[in-house]
């Protein structure tokens, strides 16, 4: 199964310096600073649901909130860019993250998620988010896959001791001072964004500009009215009937015309910050769904699975073992997938189709199971399919896309992301709620991968047509 499309494959860029280094250590040190408890949700809020008895739906809601909140940060990343410096834009996502972060110590219940954690954290995380990933996409115009494998298999080194700390601080510094603690690991974005080093490219071959277009649009009304006027003395003087331009109508016209042209203004202003020419390739679009449900899919299963494995019966040290696990093999598979990438090219589509493929039969197969050391394995093979699809997430399109066209279309796909996790999320937590078990809610996560599976071999069958 060949998923290539040479048509829409990035161009080469100019040579730049790459600096593997400071890269890699910023990038690191912003998502884990960022979102790095996210996978330990789980063992934070049980106690905390259990004493304020909170429902499911509310998590699973925070969840969905924080994912279209992501796109919304991309979108707002993309307007003001046009003003301000990569750093500067990061740096507003710094303090919107951390101020979302505070005010979650503040929580009464899991009802408040979805504003601290859902909005505030989402849109801060959704600024910080393409920053990472533009720059990365401007240092390195080959080697992409490798150097996410490298950067990724950092970040996740760190990551796997996450569930232990957690762990430990619940039972040392109790609910709010493992908070707290959270609180100061995400003002480490502030340092990241400080050191990112970013480029501003030369804008001259832009699309046109709203003040471009406006006078450009002004000296055509103009034209047209002195066209008109001509057209109407060349008309009554034929008449024999003296023709004189009337002032007040002539300004109705232009102040209608210029009403008119506000309107296309904003209109194209949202076109261009959105990007919404990408929806034009049935290709992206194709992409854009099945990456979607996966990605809906994928964070919501390992936010809730410690929920699971606790009813299963396994106490907290098992759970933050398993979680342990399953992020070891993550790095895992990062690393290899680094080498693999290193000595041969890799269809990064393809891999994300194959990985989520695997992803939904092992999950099917985890469901069958109890025993915490074929849970704990699964979970590693999960672990490591998991780290193959986060990898080509972002390559699947930045492969198909333009480098200029990069950051609005994957903007506008965690806007297509974000809408499924909001729209989906809910009726998650109802399932679990209606059955008052995590097991139906599981099947419907996993029933999730099929939209990628079924839809993508579609396109390819009709490609090749």
């Amino acid at each position: 199964m060949d998923f290539s499309n040479a048509k829409g494959r990035a161009k080469p860029l100019p040579t730049a310096k790459p600096l593997p280094t400071d890269a890699s250590f910023k990038f690191t040190e912003t998502q884990i600073a960022g979102i790095g408890h996210v996978n330990s949700f789980g063992l934070i809020y049980r106690d905390f649901m259990i004493h304020t008895q909170s429902t499911t739906k509310s998590l699973t809601t925070a969840n969905g909130v924080f994912a279209i909140m992501l796109a919304i940060g991309g979108i707002i990343l993309n307007i003001i860019t046009k003003k301000l410096t990569l750093r500067q834009c990061g740096l507003i996502g710094s303090c919107i993250f951390s101020t979302g972060s505070f005010l979650t110590i503040l929580i009464s219940n899991t009802n408040h998620l979805p504003f601290t954690f859902g909005v505030l954290q989402g849109i801060g995380f959704g600024i910080l988010v393409p920053v990472c990933y533009s720059t990365l996409n401007l240092l390195f115009t080959t080697k992409r896959t490798t150097v996410m494998s490298i950067i990724k298999s950092l970040q996740g080194i760190i990551l796997m001791w996450y569930p232990q700390v957690i762990k430990q601080t619940l039972s040392v510094y109790g609910f709010r001072g493992t908070l707290l603690i959270i609180f100061g690991i995400s003002l480490h974005t502030f340092p990241g964004m400080l050191l990112m080093k970013t480029e501003n490219k030369d804008t001259g071959k832009r699309l046109r500009t709203a003040k471009n277009i406006e006078i450009e649009t002004d000296k055509q009304i103009k034209l047209e009215l002195l066209n008109n006027d001509e057209q109407k003395q060349q008309i009554l003087s034929d008449n024999g009937t003296e023709y004189k331009t009337s002032k007040k109508n002539r300004c109705q016209y232009l102040y209608y015309q210029r009403k008119f042209m506000r309107i296309t203004n904003l209109t194209f202003h949202f076109l261009e910050v959105l990007n919404l020419r990408c929806l034009k390739d049935p290709v992206y679009c194709n992409i854009c769904v099945g990456q979607s449900f996966m990605n809906f899919s994928d964070l919501t299963f390992f936010i809730l699975q410690p929920m699971l494995l606790f009813q299963y019966g396994y106490d907290k040290a098992q759970v933050a073992t398993c979680i342990t696990i399953g992020t070891g093999a993550d790095v895992a598979g990062r690393l290899a997938l680094a080498m693999i990438s290193g000595a041969t090219h890799i269809n990064t589509r393809l891999l994300y189709y194959v990985a989520t493929l695997l992803t939904l039969v092992v999950r099917l197969v985890l469901l069958q199971i109890h025993e915490f050391i074929w849970v704990a394995a699964i979970t590693a093979v999960l672990g490591i399919l998991r780290a193959w699809i986060h990898i080509a997430s972002p390559l699947v399109i930045s492969n198909h896309v333009t480098h200029e066209d990069f950051a609005g279309a994957y903007a506008l796909f965690m806007l297509a992301a974000g809408v499924v996790n909001l729209t989906c999320s809910p009726f998650i937590g109802m399932i679990k709620d209606s059955y008052e078990d995590y097991v139906p809610a599981f099947y419907a996560l996993s029933a999730s991968c099929l939209p990628c599976l079924i839809m993508w071999p579609i396109e390819l069958v009709s490609r090749r047509k």
